[in-house]
């Protein structure tokens, strides 16, 4: 069942896996969002008072930079800036100031970029594999000839996982 969530602009139903995901989303973005202000210092800083759509906006850039090392970007199918233009355009706005950040449409770059995450990244990846999986259209025949390969280069380990136990089906029949 769906649960239903209120937005500004009215009631979003989302499936509980989702919204699981986008949960799992955010504290990999918040952790990530965390080292870089270790790396700058700011752990030690006690007073240390950023706007919280400026911490979206930068979990986003970082995003968008891992996606790069990843080499997922040549595959996204997007508009999103490069990490080094989404690094500018975030560093620009933080010159203007707080007040840069105060809006409710204040961190468009990290809607978009969770927008990107939820419709082409597998959601359960990182957690069955520990890795990001990318998903979207496929070359059909490419599939075909990949998915081929793999079964031929594992087809021992697979006949082991498809083959019932041969102990286990003697002791069945007596």
């Amino acid at each position: 069942m769906p649960a239903s969530i209120q937005t500004n602009t009215g009631s979003l139903e989302l499936p509980h896996l989702q919204i699981q995901a986008i949960v799992r989303n955010a504290e990999r973005r918040a952790e990530l969002t965390v080292a870089k202000l270790d790396d700058w210092g700011y752990r030690e800083s006690k007073s240390c008072h950023l706007p919280p759509a400026f911490l979206l906006e930068l979990s986003a850039v970082l995003e968008l930079g891992l996606w790069e090392r990843q080499a997922f970007r040549h595959y996204l199918n997007t508009d999103l800036p490069t990490f080094e233009e989404a690094k500018v355009q975030l560093a620009g706005r933080a010159f203007k100031g707080p007040a840069e950040f105060a809006s409710p449409n204040a961190s468009p770059l990290s809607e978009a970029v969770l927008r990107v995450w939820i419709e082409q990244f597998a959601w359960k990846g990182p957690e069955l594999l520990q890795a990001e999986v990318l998903v979207g259209p496929v070359d059909e025949d490419e599939f075909a000839d990949v998915l081929a390969a793999f079964v031929w280069q594992h087809r021992h380990e697979l006949s082991r996982v498809f083959q019932p136990n041969h102990e286990e089906s003697h002791e069945t029949t007596h």
